[in-house]
């Protein structure tokens, strides 16, 4: 089985939108982390979080510089994360993700790691929003 068919599946999804199809590539009990921030788990979870996000969003291209499976069968991606947004902004997140996936195909944990405070630079949010463990 080509465990890259499943991530690359959810980067189109992101393309077009859609969510529907973005959660087909999930296992019910996955986990949804961006390093950064809190883990999101379980697919009704990753359904909300994914909803909030994609109705800010007028498109979504993410471009697939690297893509890689490792010897322990995750697949690693290098990635330039795009999103216009419906109030106009315009924000890159370079980003490395690890896929996790099952013997069914489906993904059950993706890891995101990037630069949250230049990512909230480009939201114009103070650098540590959403920060896990934030100092208060």
């Amino acid at each position: 089985m080509d465990k890259t068919v499943p991530v690359r599946r959810l980067i189109d999804g992101w393309a077009k939108l859609d969510l529907d199809y973005l959660l087909g590539q999930f296992a019910e009990d996955a986990i949804f982390e961006n390093i950064p921030m809190e883990p999101i788990v379980g697919k009704p979870a990753i359904r909300a979080a994914l909803k909030a996000f994609l109705d800010l969003c007028e498109a979504a291209p993410w471009t697939l510089i690297n893509i890689a499976v490792s010897e322990q069968g995750n697949v690693l991606t290098e990635r330039d994360d795009v999103f216009h947004l419906r109030d106009g902004r315009r924000v890159n997140c370079p980003v490395m993700g690890v896929f996790e996936v099952n013997d069914q195909g489906l993904i059950t944990h993706w890891r995101d790691y990037f630069d949250l405070a230049d990512w909230n630079r480009g939201l114009k949010l103070e650098a540590d929003f959403g920060r896990r463990n934030r100092p208060q």
